[in-house]
């Protein structure tokens, strides 16, 4: 029996008013990635206590949503050059006794924002590559195997990730990029589910029962919401088609994560 999980970041409001509600339609559970500083939480907390409630995961997705300062909306106080490991790792640990007071649970699984578990300054090199628009280029890795990390206070901070979670998710793939066998327990790869149609989704479905993979599936937006979308009847059928399936068992990313390592 092949795994599927669902799995939705940013508390967002059409994950309340569109996705749950497809979700519990056809029986299935859902994870969803909180992070604390959300505006649909703070307005709609007693809503995500009853999606809890209902049997839906609520996983940690940090207090903040940190990025990179590169990106548009990221400021100079949730930038992860600014971050330190123990910045980081009170920040988790402070997101699950919240979200502990929201469900009740004590056992949680974390998504990193981003799909990014580095924190600090790149070096140098890197920092020039990414101004001079260069650093999706194989200068990169050229700067890395050169050791040209000058200035580099980089920390990948998985290890502390490891400390708190059963489980987490990490950067979004293509659907052919699925791996065949376990995946790494605390950075288990996600297939983008925004940008794919119905027949693109259910190809993934497919590529998984051959290769007796694990299919964790990440969404924004559902029918809207977020610059990242899957469209309603796209996300809607992709839910029918998986009820009907009975190759496949659709589980919380916990759940999921539980039937590999125990």
């Amino acid at each position: 029996m092949t795994i599927v999980s669902l799995t939705f970041d940013d508390a967002l409001d059409c994950h309340l008013d569109t996705a749950v509600p497809l979700l519990e339609r056809h029986g299935l559970p859902g994870t969803f990635y909180i992070n604390l500083g959300s505006d649909t939480l703070a307005r709609r907390h007693r809503d995500w206590q009853g999606v809890a409630a209902r049997g839906h995961e609520l996983g940690n997705h940090t207090l903040f949503h940190p990025g990179v300062a590169a990106k548009p909306w990221v400021s100079e106080g949730i930038a992860l050059e600014g971050y330190t490991l123990d910045r980081i790792a009170r920040e988790l640990t402070l997101a699950n006794t919240f979200l502990t007071i929201l469900d009740g649970r004590d056992e949680r699984t974390f998504a990193f924002p981003c799909s990014n578990p580095w924190l600090g300054q790149a070096s140098w090199a890197q920092r020039l590559l990414v101004r001079a628009g260069l650093d999706r280029t194989r200068l990169v890795g050229w700067v890395d195997r050169l050791g040209l990390d000058f200035g580099s206070s980089r920390l990948d901070y998985t290890p502390a990730v490891a400390e708190r979670f059963f489980a987490a998710r990490c950067g979004g793939i293509a659907p052919e990029q699925l791996p065949a066998g376990p995946p790494r327990r605390y950075q288990i790869r996600g297939v983008e589910g925004d940008s794919l149609d119905t027949a693109g989704l259910l190809a993934a479905v497919d590529l998984a029962v051959n290769r007796n993979a694990w299919l964790v599936l990440v969404f924004h937006g559902i029918g809207g919401g977020h610059h990242l979308s899957c469209d309603r009847e796209v996300f809607a059928g992709l839910l029918a088609a998986l009820a009907a399936n009975p190759q496949v068992e659709v589980l919380t990313f916990l759940d999921g994560a539980k039937r590999i390592w125990g």
